[in-house]
């Protein structure tokens, strides 16, 4: 007898809040586009375990394309304004594993940010220790990330 198997796609944004270090953990993979972009981060921050001002990680190692353009970058730091510009300290954003593909992506959001005033502290960096670094987190937070994070063990 054999067993069909059906395949789930996965989906291009994958969200992780992680109350122990007060951080939301975001997976991006495939192709990205500025609907899964603005459903799940807003879906996350109505999660109750979201609280705001949580520090986010933005894994970029898997993405094989950005389909997001300047109007879509505009709507989403507008997005990310009105969730994070009321409060009273900015955020830290870790973007960890920017390649030739989502470079772009990435000096847009950058540049929106900084131009809108935005209270977000943007870190671009090349892997998870300099994020950990970067977060002031332990080596130990490690096990809290993909595997990825446990490969680049040996750079801390």
């Amino acid at each position: 007898m054999h067993r069909k198997v059906i395949k789930r796609k996965a989906m291009p944004v994958s969200l992780t809040i992680i109350p122990e270090l007060d951080l939301v953990h975001i997976i991006y993979t495939g192709k990205v586009t500025p609907q899964e972009l603005f459903e799940e981060t807003q879906a996350c921050y109505r999660r109750p375990e979201y609280r705001p001002g949580m520090s986010e990680v933005s894994d970029f190692f898997q993405v094989t394309s950005f389909e997001i353009g300047y109007d879509e970058m505009n709507e989403f730091t507008r997005r990310s304004n009105q969730t994070h510009g009321s409060l009273n300290s900015p955020i830290d954003i870790c973007l960890v594993g920017s390649t030739k593909v989502s470079e772009p992506a990435i000096l847009m959001y950058e540049g929106l940010i900084a131009a809108k005033n935005i209270p977000i502290r943007l870190h671009v960096v090349p892997g998870y220790p300099e994020m950990l670094a970067t977060l002031n987190l332990p080596e130990e937070c490690l096990e809290f990330f993909p595997d990825l994070g446990h490969q680049e063990r040996h750079l801390l």
